[in-house]
């Protein structure tokens, strides 16, 4: 009975253990930059995406920078470097 138990517990304990790292796991994964380019997201502080609270930009075309907070709500732009730089 006691092992029958003790399976249980940590058959559930699996379980549990399996759906957070499910739900812990990123969305997406972030964007690689070109040769030429750089990657600028924008994060806001909602899904109505009106109130910007943090910036993330790397890349090639401008030093890399970050400022704010990370949200689930973001958009992500690619630019395309100058040829002058």
């Amino acid at each position: 009975m006691k092992k029958l138990v003790r399976n249980a517990v940590v058959a559930t304990l699996l379980t549990v253990a399996g759906t957070t790292a499910v739900v812990a796991s990123p969305a997406h994964a972030l964007p690689y930059p070109g040769a030429n380019e750089s990657i600028t997201i924008i994060y806001y502080s909602d899904a109505s995406r009106t109130v910007q609270v943090g910036m993330v930009v790397y890349g090639n075309c401008l030093d890399d920078f970050q400022y704010g907070i990370r949200t689930a709500y973001s958009t992500i732009n690619r630019v395309t470097c100058p040829g002058d730089l």
